[in-house]
């Protein structure tokens, strides 16, 4: 996360969306407690010990939970390898070329590509920025692309060749697998933390500053890691325990321990060409409020629709005004693929490039009728906050 001091404007969210919950569990002081009174029982000498039969010798097996785990996986190595990889980027502003923010980037070819989070660089921040390598020394970089809406900026370092991270654009990531953030926090650059996948496809509220306005559209599809992640972590890479990046550290919750979040890679992989030939995304807009009706939820049991979008309120001069959606609709399916918990309705928009048609299929008093559009662009984004999040 970068360390720019910007001010950030208040947010507006919908009703619908939810905040993120912190819960904390604190169990080892209990446990030493209980632990600590069990043992001084024991310890205590009687005075006429009675004789204690011979017991038989406990097995290996029997004993095997009394062994002491094998000591964590050393990532010396690996970090070694990586380190020289990561960078870290400063923001530069006005005629004086002055610093605005520290965050973190990596090479991703050896061209020197680069990639970071788009709020790393304000959009009044100079092209060129100072890029530090991993052994102190400093190069120049220009802005090659910005996507404000994803977060994510490419960067053209000068120089080269460079050493590159590998990025992992199929993988089956599971909760519970090991992982690594490396980044400059707080400017401490080549700085290196492990955790764990603790969370897949998680929510973060924000608020999208546009040339329309403020709109509330949240980050959606994060990965959320225990690894420790702190301001100058932004734009920094989350990898594997073999070294391949799986997603760009984005935002930790600042009322909560250990709840960071990353951009997945994949994600961005399938927009990167557009980014760097264009130097932005064209992504769309439906335009509608809803809320999710969900039957695995326990206050949606009994409905008897499938998983489906319930719109609350359209938005005037958007695809969905154009397509005659109304409030009250049902949106089951969009070009004719039924909406799941899996494919939502923002993944099914994400898969619509702007100006091709889009048919969303609705339950309207009780009737199934199908509305059509052309997929219009989102208006163009100048920055965004997290919500809930500490600037970065």
């Amino acid at each position: 996360m970068s360390q720019s001091p910007s001010p950030r404007p208040p947010l507006v969210l919908s009703r619908w969306i939810v905040g993120l919950l912190a819960l904390t569990v604190v169990l080892g002081t209990g446990g030493g407690a209980v632990t600590g009174y069990l043992a001084g029982r024991a310890a205590v000498p009687s005075p006429t010990p009675a004789p204690v039969a011979p017991q038989p010798r406990p097995s290996p097996v029997a004993n095997a939970a009394a062994i002491p785990a094998a000591a964590p996986t050393s990532y010396v190595n690996l970090l070694e390898e990586l380190m020289p990889a990561v960078v870290t980027v400063e923001a530069r502003q006005g005629v004086l070329n002055r610093g605005v923010g520290i965050g973190t980037g990596f090479f991703y070819n050896e061209d020197g590509r680069i990639l970071t989070n788009a709020h790393v660089l304000p959009e009044d921040s100079n092209d060129d920025v100072r890029i530090t390598l991993s052994d102190g020394q400093r190069i120049s970089a220009k802005i090659l692309g910005r996507d404000v809406w994803g977060d994510v900026a490419v960067l053209q370092a000068e120089g080269g060749p460079f050493p590159a991270l590998e990025l992992a654009e199929n993988l089956d990531l599971r909760v519970g697998e090991p992982v690594l953030a490396i980044g400059s926090p707080r400017n401490f650059r080549n700085t290196a933390t492990s955790g764990i996948v603790s969370g897949l496809d998680r929510l973060i509220p924000r608020t999208v500053n546009t040339d329309s306005g403020p709109m509330a559209i949240p980050l959606r599809g994060l990965i959320q890691t225990d690894a420790a992640v702190n301001q100058g972590n932004s734009g920094g890479p989350l990898v594997t325990g073999d070294g391949r990046v799986i997603g760009i550290n984005t935002a930790v919750q600042s009322n909560a321990n250990d709840i960071g979040f990353a951009l997945p890679i994949a994600d961005i992989i399938r927009r990167l060409p557009e980014l760097e030939s264009t130097g932005t995304v064209a992504r769309g807009l439906l335009g509608v409020r809803y809320q999710l009706v969900d039957p695995e939820l326990d206050r949606f049991a009994g409905t008897p629709y499938p998983y489906a979008v319930a719109v609350s309120a359209v938005m005037p001069d958007t695809t969905a005004e154009a397509a005659g959606v109304r409030a009250g609709d049902l949106i089951v399916a969009v070009n004719g693929q039924a909406l799941t918990r899996d494919f939502n309705l923002s993944h099914a928009i994400d898969g619509v490039r702007v100006g091709e048609p889009v048919t969303l299929s609705v339950r309207r008093m009780g009737q199934l009728l199908d509305l059509e559009a052309t997929l219009t662009a989102r208006p163009r984004a100048t920055s965004t906050t997290p919500q809930n999040l500490p600037p970065n």
